[in-house]
């Protein structure tokens, strides 16, 4: 095969997975910060914050400052309501930075003022230009405040609402996965090594040619069919029995409660990162363990890839849909947002259910006879909203 048909191919895979990655935030920014450490040719990363000198600080190439007149460059203070006007100060510029992908892969910690209010404006920006929104977020420590959590909880709750999905990772959990004795450096260390390896895992699979490929329709196909939440899982083994030390990690640990939610998912993408020591043999053992472990029929699509360096390592990610709802069947008719609106999908990517329910509601903002009440948020889910717009069930006619 000559060199320019290698090089059309490759570009054809490019066109159909465009990828932007974007931190919001410091939380957001530490993390990619730690994932572009060693990360070979990455794919678009931005940093979006609304304190200079943080941004100035970050090692990510693309930096877009926003809301210099509401927050003069100087952060929010905690108020994700100053987070969420500085987005929308500059709609424009966030517009222009998702322009022309396919896939925003967005990372937030929620609980401060500019992730908060700022990571949901991205999400409903990025969406309203055709992208598919994956959003990795952690929640605060226990210890960071009752404030942080409930901010931290509206603004899941919002993000639930603006993106097609979010993998949420509650840092409280990290108590089980570290010993007692762990430095907070070491602890926030390591939520940004798990939550990067998961980027990184995801990314690796949709852009490069491996082993075992993952096409961007499963992503698609499992983030639109999420009920708007997924479960995120890591686990990683060295040396011998490398593979066993990463499933035990993964169905054994708090992150997918000890392998209850893949007992419970529908579908799940998992990701293999290798060196060149692995083995058809160890994947043959990972993919009948998840098989053994997931519930009958479930969906399981398996991505490997081999990278140099990483010889002796192995470790294992998993996006899990627990609530997984089917795609119709070709011919189905969906629940519409009024009468003149088609009866059938377009081809293209449909704005989710939710928007569309919030269009007959009379808009986001508009809560129908509980308009202008605060709403009643309960482990980030808005309870004022019925279960079908907040599960972003389609409803047959």
């Amino acid at each position: 095969m000559s060199a320019k048909s290698d090089d059309a191919q490759e570009n054809a895979r490019e066109l159909r997975c465009r990828v932007l990655v974007a931190g919001v935030g410091g939380g957001g920014g530490n993390v990619l910060g730690h994932a572009l450490a060693g990360w070979d040719e990455p794919p678009t990363v931005a940093a979006i914050n609304t304190d200079v000198r943080a941004l100035d600080a970050t090692a990510i190439g693309l930096k877009v400052a926003i809301g210099r007149t509401v927050a003069k460059g100087m952060g929010t203070g905690g108020d994700a309501e100053l987070g969420r006007l500085a987005a929308n100060e500059d709609l424009d510029a966030l517009r222009a930075l998702v322009s022309g992908h396919d896939l925003l892969l967005l990372v937030a910690g929620l609980g401060g003022g500019t992730a908060t209010g700022a990571a949901p404006v991205l999400a409903r920006i990025a969406r309203e230009e055709g992208l598919l929104v994956l959003a990795y977020v952690t929640l605060p420590f226990a210890f960071e405040g009752a404030r942080r959590q409930e901010q931290a909880q509206e603004g899941l709750a919002d993000l639930k609402q603006s993106a097609d999905a979010v993998v949420c990772l509650p840092n409280q959990r990290l108590h089980a996965l570290l010993p007692p004795d762990t430095s907070l450096p070491d602890a926030f260390a390591f939520v940004d090594r798990m939550m990067s390896a998961g980027i990184r895992g995801l990314w690796t699979l949709l852009a490069r040619d491996n082993m075992l490929n993952l096409d961007f329709s499963d992503l698609q196909s499992l983030v639109e069919n999420s009920g708007n939440e997924c479960c995120f899982g890591y686990g990683e083994g060295q040396g011998p029995g490398k593979a066993e030390q990463a499933l035990r990690g993964l169905l054994e640990g708090p992150m997918l409660e000890k392998g209850r939610v893949i007992a419970n998912s529908g579908a799940m993408i998992l990701s293999v990162t290798g060196g060149p020591d692995l083995s058809l043999a160890e994947l043959e053992t990972i993919h009948r363990r998840f098989q053994e472990a997931a519930r009958p029929g479930a969906r399981i699509s398996m991505g490997a890839a081999v990278l140099d360096g990483w010889t002796g390592r192995l470790a294992l990610t998993v996006l899990a849909a627990e609530h997984w709802i089917p795609p119709p069947k070709p011919g189905t008719l969906l629940m519409e947002a009024g009468p003149d609106a088609p009866a059938e999908e377009p081809a293209g990517r449909r704005r989710k259910n939710v928007q569309q329910s919030e269009l007959q509601l009379g808009g986001a903002n508009d809560r129908g006879r509980f308009r202008d009440v605060a709403p009643t948020i309960v482990e980030g889910a808005d309870l004022d909203v019925p279960v079908f717009i907040r599960r972003g069930i389609r409803i047959p006619s």
